[in-house]
């Protein structure tokens, strides 16, 4: 008979069989660790999330009572979430194992939440097999029903929406309705998903018509008219012609606008033009983000009309005139706009000061932006391990995308895009950086950057 108890943290016991381990561990801090190595920044995640607003209470972790010693518990469900607070407690665990990575970041989440953590409440079974049902039950999906039955887009939609914050995508379809340019009938059929990726993209958003200022969602052109450009992509989405799968990435997203809108000459105007405020930033996108090789057009920006980026070495600024980001922060937008401006072969100093510190502003506001665990005051190394891990994890770049910015990670690289020598530009009075060097730097983290800012 199933009964709930609370049990010390210290007497729950990773569980040597948990399906996640290809090989037994050999000891609890083993375990711990091939929990961490497994699970990596999820775990992190995990972790600040427990540390802010404790266990779920709604969610017990279920134990069975260990052979050997009657005080201890084997943790059968729940074993992420007891490493999670194991680590918490004592992050030095970490320490030489092959997710000696995470430790820092598990020390700064100690330091700032030491008190939040308290005994788990638990679900004490008398064998495996007895908590088995429950716990397949609760791994193996909606099984007809009797499983957990996720929400869709929709369903999580209307949950925020009722406490207060409705999704971008809900505000469109609701301008579309309520304006009588689509049916209710049609936009059912509409995969939020797809829509979603695509309100996600500034540059979409730009080429579509369509601003997310304060939350507030508004369509620009004629008012009275159909917006033409977002009633094809509502078809395209509706009928299926364009799936997920064809918007996974931000340069797929912008492969199928330009597509879409290919001659319309005042959009690819528009679309070309840069931003000299956060504000007008917000209605465009870079031109590509393949601009690092900016000697020739690409593809799609012959299929767009727009032009290609200045070749890196007729360019007298750091970054390409063409090259627009939506920065909302407006000290951050205010150093992008002086690198866009400033003379490089006349401030070299002052630019490459500039780029060392909007790089760490840009991973700084996106660890905020997204949530991420990094601990406080960490070195731009740990920011920038942090940003990659994430992106990799959430398919926003591959690792071919991000194989530039792993190499400034790398020591004795004499790049100019290594942190090592970033740092130089602002610490070592003896370090010149060149023209030349610091284009090359900014060509290879463009990517990266337009990533951060989407």
């Amino acid at each position: 008979m199933a009964r709930r108890v609370q049990i010390a943290l210290t007497n729950l016991l990773i569980d040597a069989n948990n399906p996640r381990f290809e090989n037994s561990p050999d000891d609890q801090r083993d375990a711990i660790c091939a929990v961490a190595r497994n699970q990596g920044t999820k775990l992190l995640k995990l972790a600040d999330d427990i540390a802010k607003h404790g266990l779920n209470p709604a969610d017990s972790v279920i134990v069975m009572k260990h052979d050997d010693h009657s005080s201890q518990y084997v943790v059968l469900e729940g074993n992420r979430r007891v490493a999670a607070m194991k680590l918490l407690s004592e992050p030095d665990l970490l320490a030489g194992s092959a997710a000696e990575g995470l430790l820092s970041r598990f020390k700064g989440l100690r330091e700032a939440f030491r008190d939040n953590l308290g005994a788990p409440q638990c679900v004490v079974f008398d064998s495996r097999e007895e908590a088995a049902h429950w716990i397949e039950l609760r791994h193996t999906g909606e099984n007809g029903g009797a499983g957990i039955v996720r929400w869709g887009g929709k369903e999580t939609a209307r949950f925020r929406q009722r406490g207060g914050h409705r999704e971008p995508y809900l505000q469109l379809l609701d301008l579309l309705r309520e304006r009588g340019f689509v049916s209710s009938e049609k936009l059912e059929d509409v995969p939020v998903t797809s829509l979603k990726r695509l309100l996600s993209t500034p540059y979409v958003r730009t080429r579509l018509g369509v601003e997310i200022l304060q939350g507030r969602v508004t369509i620009s052109g004629d008012e009275q008219g159909a917006p033409e450009k977002l009633l094809r992509v509502i078809d395209d989405l509706a009928s299926r012609r364009v799936r997920v799968r064809d918007l996974y990435h931000a340069s797929d997203r912008r492969r199928y606008v330009d597509e879409l809108l290919v001659g319309d000459s005042a959009d690819v105007d528009r679309a070309a033009s840069p931003s000299p405020t956060a504000q007008d930033a917000s209605a465009s996108e870079p031109t590509d983000r393949q601009e690092s090789s900016a000697s020739e057009p690409t593809q799609r920006q012959e299929s767009s009309g727009r032009k290609s980026v200045p070749s890196s070495k007729r360019r007298k600024t750091l970054v390409p005139k063409g090259f627009a980001l939506h920065i909302e922060q407006s000290r951050i937008n205010n150093v992008f706009l002086e690198l866009q401006q400033l003379d490089i072969e006349k401030f070299t100093n002052a630019v490459s000061v500039l780029l060392r510190v909007f790089i760490e502003l840009s991973l700084d506001d996106f660890i905020k932006r997204k949530a991420l665990s990094a601990p406080p005051r960490c070195y731009l190394k740990t920011k920038l391990e942090t940003v990659i891990e994430h992106m990799k994890s959430e398919g926003t770049l591959d690792s071919q995308e991000l194989k530039p910015v792993r190499r400034a990670l790398q020591k004795d690289c004499f790049l100019a895009s290594t942190l090592s020598t970033m740092n130089d530009y602002v610490h070592n009075q003896h370090f010149c950086p060149t023209p030349s060097d610091l284009r090359a730097a900014w060509d290879s983290w463009q990517l990266f950057i337009a990533a951060i800012w989407e």
